[in-house]
C-alpha cells in the first residue's frame, strides 16, 4: 500500500508539472520526442554505470543462495545441486554430506535450487556462481523434472515482468527462450506471438536495467540466507498416499501437452549447453536424479529420461524400498514435495545410491 500511494502522488505530481509546461510551438514536436528519446538512453546509460560501478544486482532468492555458494572454501571436493523447489524441498544438502561422510566419502553438498526456478534462471545464475566460486564443483547432479523440462517458459507466463525474470533475462536467455518457441508446437500462433513479445519486453528491461534501483543490494553484501525447512505439515492420510504412489508407480504415459521424445530436442541442447559451460570451469562428473512423486506423468517422465540419457548416472525416485517409508502423509507436502521424514529418508536413499554409483570424488 505505501508503494501505490507513492506511485499515484508521484504520478499525480508528474501531470501537475505537465499541465504548467508551455504549449510547443506548430512543428516542434518530433524535436521534441527526439530530445525525450536521447534523455531517456543518456539516463538509462548512466544507470547501468553506475550499477557497474557499485556492483549492485537485483535482490531475490537466488542472491541469498549465492552469497551462501560461493564463500564455501573448505576442504571438501564440492557436489552441487542443480533444481527447484523439490530439490530444495526433498533433499537436505546438510544430512546428505554427513551420509556421504559416514560412507568415506567426505563432500561438500551445495545447492542451486530455489522454488519456480525455470531451466534458464538456472543456467543464468550457475554462471554466475562458476565466475564467482571460491571452490568450483567437482561433480553437478541435475534434477529431472517432467514440468520444467516441456515447458521452459512457463515461469516467464506466471511470473510476468518480476525482478526474478528480468534479472535472468539477459541475450544469452532470450536466444534460447526464441529457439524454444521456434521449434516447439505445443503452443498456438497466437501465444508465441505474445510470449515473443513478452520476452523482447523482458530483454529490454534487462538491458536497461529498469526497475532494479528499487529492488537492489551489493553483489557482496550478506544476504541472510537459511536453507532451513518448514515444519511437517498434514496435508494427506497415509491411505491416500498410499494410493496416490502406488497409481503413481503404475503410470508410463506423459501429459498430452509434454513431447513424447524424451528429452526433446530443445531440452537436450540446452543440457549439453550446461554442461559444457561447466566443463569450461574444470567440471567433468555430471548425473541426474528424480526426486519422488505422487503424480504418475512426473515418474513416467523420470523413468524415459533416464533411459534416454544413458551416457549418465541417471537416479529415479522410485525404488520399492524407498517408497515403502514414504507412505505416511507427513512425508509430503503436496504431490510433488517431500518433508520431514520423508526428506530424510529420501536424502539418505540419495546418498547410498551415489555411494554405490562411484560418482563421487
Amino acid at each position: 500500500m505505501t508503494k501505490t500511494a507513492y506511485l499515484l502522488v508521484l504520478a499525480g505530481l508528474m501531470v501537475g508539472i505537465c499541465h504548467l509546461l508551455p504549449r510547443s510551438l506548430p512543428g516542434r514536436s518530433w524535436t521534441a520526442s527526439l530530445f525525450l528519446v536521447i534523455g531517456f538512453i543518456l539516463a538509462q546509460g548512466a544507470l547501468s554505470v553506475a550499477f557497474t560501478v557499485l556492483g549492485l544486482v537485483p535482490r531475490g532468492p537466488f542472491h541469498e543462495a549465492l552469497e551462501h555458494l560461493t564463500d564455501y572454501e573448505g576442504d571438501r571436493p564440492v557436489a552441487l545441486l542443480v533444481g527447484s523447489s523439490f530439490t530444495q524441498a526433498g533433499i537436505d544438502p546438510e544430512a546428505l554430506g554427513e551420509s556421504l561422510g559416514t560412507s568415506g566419502r567426505s563432500v561438500a553438498v551445495l545447492p542451486l535450487a530455489i522454488a519456480g526456478a525455470p531451466h534458464l534462471e538456472r543456467l543464468y545464475y550457475l554462471k554466475e556462481y562458476l565466475s564467482t566460486a571460491k571452490r568450483k564443483p567437482q561433480i553437478v547432479l541435475f534434477e529431472v523434472a517432467g514440468g520444467y523440462d516441456s515447458s521452459p517458459l512457463y515461469q516467464l507466463q506466471q511470473m510476468q515482468f518480476t525482478d526474478r525474470m528480468i534479472a535472468m533475462m539477459d541475450g544469452y536467455s532470450a536466444w534460447w527462450a526464441f529457439r524454444w518457441l521456434f521449434s516447439t508446437d505445443a503452443v498456438s500462433l497466437t501465444t508465441s506471438v505474445v510470449l515473443g513479445g513478452e520476452i523482447l519486453a523482458h530483454l529490454g528491461l534487462h538491458v536497461g536495467h529498469i526497475g532494479f534501483l528499487w529492488n537492489s543490494t551489493r553483489a557482496d553484501r550478506p544476504a541472510g540466507h537459511d536453507p532451513s525447512s518448514s515444519p511437517p505439515t498434514l496435508h494427506f492420510s497415509d491411505d491416500e498416499v498410499a494410493s496416490l504412489i502406488d497409481q503413481a508407480a503404475e503410470t508410463r504415459d506423459l501429459k498430452a501437452d509434454w513431447p513424447q521424445n524424451v528429452p526433446s530436442n530443445w531440452m537436450a541442447a540446452f543440457l549439453e549447453e550446461e554442461m559444457s559451460t561447466l566443463q569450461r570451469h574444470g567440471v567433468d562428473r555430471f548425473a541426474f536424479y528424480s526426486v519422488p512423486s505422487m503424480q504418475g506423468a512426473n515418474v513416467a517422465y523420470a523413468r524415459r529420461f533416464c533411459a534416454a540419457m544413458s551416457k549418465f548416472t541417471c537416479i529415479v525416485g522410485e525404488d520399492p524400498q524407498l517408497l515403502a517409508g514414504l507412505r505416511h502423509g507427513t512425508d509430503w507436502y503436496d504431490f510433488d514435495h517431500l518433508q520431514g521424514d520423508g526428506r530424510d529418508l529420501f536424502t539418505k536413499w540419495l546418498g547410498d545410491r551415489l555411494v554405490e554409483q562411484g560418482l563421487l570424488p
